[in-house]
């Protein structure tokens, strides 16, 4: 009864909007979109046979040396350069940091663990996941 009373009090939608607006910005963090780099590394990861391409090898290059990649992106980059049918043992502590650091986007946590447990190519769950990357959908769990 206290509900309804409220629900049809003029307080409601004018106490309803601004509580939205100051949720905002807590939901749009939550909700950030894949960055650039995500994308265009989750297109040629989708597109993998064995290695990157030399064109996906150049786009991972340009990824790497671009001072706005981050850290993380950098280092994912640098191990898909790499692979040879699977990741270079090089390559493979960074990437186990990246799947267990909470701090890492979920995007860079899944591409890290796909590119490190890779075997010739990328799975059809790994696709369908790398699909959502490209789209810059967030991650669904």
């Amino acid at each position: 009864m206290y509900t309804s009373l409220f629900l049809r009090s003029r307080l409601f939608l004018p106490l309803l909007l601004p509580s939205l607006l100051l949720l905002a910005p807590l939901f749009a963090a939550a909700a950030e979109d894949t960055s650039a780099a995500m994308r265009e590394m989750a297109s040629i990861m989708h597109r993998l046979k064995h290695f990157p391409s030399p064109q996906g090898k150049a786009a991972l290059q340009r990824i790497a040396d671009d001072p706005a990649t981050t850290a993380t992106e950098r280092i994912i980059a640098r191990a898909m350069m790499n692979l040879q049918h699977r990741a270079m043992d090089v390559d493979r502590p960074g990437l186990e940091r990246i799947m267990q650091d909470p701090k890492a986007s979920a995007d860079e946590r899944d591409l890290a663990a796909m590119v490190y447990r890779l075997d010739h190519r990328p799975t059809a769950q790994d696709k369908a996941r790398l699909q959502s990357m490209m789209e810059g959908r967030p991650h669904a769990m």
